[in-house]
C-alpha cells in the first residue's frame, strides 16, 4: 500500500470518526436536558414524562402545551425543545434551571408565551429567545445578573418582557433593537443604579397595533431599584410613551438635561425616592406627576411650588 493511499484512508476514516463523534455529541446533550422529566402536556396522549428533548416526534408533533413545575432541569440544552409546530406555551417553573444554552428553543412557529419562573440562572445569552416569535416572555425571580447587549433583539412579535425580581444591576440601550411591539417592560425589585443615556433609543414608546386597531403605548417599570440618578440625554431617542414608575428608589435629582427628547409620558411616579424638587419640564411632560411625588426630601419652596401647580391642574380638571 502507498503512502498516499494510507494517507487517503487514513482521512476518511478520521471523518467518519468526527461525523460520528458530532452526531452523538448532538444526541448526549439532548438526553442530558430532560431525565425521566415529569411534564404535563395538551396535545399527547398517555405521555407523563420525558427523557432526552422535545423534538418532532410522533409524541409530540400535536403538543400545544409544555409546563414543567417542581422538577429537577438544571441546564436547558440546545435542541431542549425545537421543531415543535404546534407548541403555544411553555412553563417551566422552580425547577432549579442554573443555564440556557443558545439554540434550547428554535423552529416554534406558533410559540406565543415562554415562563421560566422561580428557577436560578444568573446570564440570558445571545441566541437563547431571539427571532423567537413569542409575544410573552417571564423570567420572574430567577438570580439574573448579566443580560448579553442582544438578548432580547429581533424579537418582532414580544409585547410583555418581565424580568421582576432578579439580581440586574444595570440597564443599556443597547437592548430591544428589533423588537418594535413592545408594550410592557418590568424590571421591578432588581439592583439597577444607573439609568444610561439613550436608555430606551431602541424602544418605540407608541405604536400601532392593527389587531385590535388601537396605539399601544409602552410601559416601563422601574419602581423598588437603587436608582441614584437619571443620565444625561437618559430620554433621547423617544418622544413619549405610557407609564414611568421610578418610585422607591434613591433618586436625588431629575435634571432638565437627562429628560432628553422626552415630550409626553401618560404616568410617572416618583414617591419614596430622595429628590429634593423636580423639574418644570417634568410637569410639562406628564402633569400627573404631581400626585405621585410622596415621601421626597422636597425643600420648602419645591413643595409651595408644586403645591400650587396641583390646584391649578385640579382646578383645570374641575372645569373639564
Amino acid at each position: 500500500m502507498s503512502v498516499k493511499t494510507l494517507s487517503v484512508e487514513t482521512m476518511a476514516c478520521s471523518s467518519r470518526l468526527i461525523i460520528f463523534w458530532v452526531i452523538i455529541g448532538c444526541a448526549w446533550g439532548c438526553e442530558l436536558t430532560f431525565d425521566n422529566t415529569t411534564v404535563t402536556l395538551v396535545g399527547a396522549k398517555d405521555v407523563k414524562t420525558v427523557s432526552g428533548c422535545f423534538s418532532l416526534t410522533e409524541d409530540f408533533i400535536r403538543v400545544s402545551y409544555i409546563q414543567i413545575i417542581n422538577e429537577n432541569v438544571p441546564i436547558l440544552r440546545r435542541d431542549a425543545i425545537y421543531g415543535l409546530p404546534n407548541v403555544i406555551d411553555i412553563i417551566i417553573d422552580n425547577s432549579n434551571i442554573t443555564d440556557l444554552e443558545s439554540g434550547c428553543f428554535w423552529d416554534l412557529p406558533k410559540l406565543y408565551l415562554i415562563k421560566l419562573r422561580h428557577n436560578n440562572f444568573s446570564t440570558v445569552r445571545e441566541g437563547v429567545f431571539n427571532k423567537l416569535n413569542i409575544k410573552e416572555l417571564c423570567l420572574t425571580n430567577n438570580s439574573i445578573e448579566t443580560i448579553h447587549p442582544r438578548a432580547f433583539n429581533d424579537m418582532p412579535n414580544l409585547t410583555m418582557l418581565q424580568l421582576d425580581q432578579n439580581r440586574i444591576g444595570y440597564w443599556t440601550g443597547e437592548w430591544f433593537a428589533g423588537s418594535p411591539k413592545i408594550n410592557v417592560l418590568n424590571f421591578e425589585y432588581n439592583l439597577i443604579s444607573n439609568f444610561p443615556t439613550s436608555a430606551l433609543q431602541h424602544v418605540n414608546g407608541v405604536h400601532y397595533d392593527s389587531q385590535v386597531n388601537l396605539n399601544i403605548s409602552t410601559h416601563v417599570h422601574l419602581n423598588n431599584n437603587r436608582i441614584r440618578y437619571l443620565s444625561d440625554g437618559a430620554f433621547n431617542g423617544i418622544e413619549a410613551f405610557g407609564w414611568l414608575f421610578l418610585h422607591r428608589n434613591e433618586i436625588e435629582e431629575i435634571s432638565e438635561s437627562s429628560l432628553g427628547s422626552l415630550r409626553s409620558v401618560e404616568w410617572v411616579r416618583l414617591e419614596h425616592n430622595q429628590l429634593r424638587c423636580i423639574p418644570r419640564k417634568l410637569v410639562d411632560i406628564s402633569p400627573k406627576v404631581l400626585f405621585y411625588m410622596s415621601n421626597n426630601p422636597f425643600t420648602d419652596e419645591c413643595k409651595n411650588w408644586s403645591e400650587a401647580l396641583k390646584k391649578n391642574l385640579s382646578g383645570e380638571n374641575e372645569l373639564i
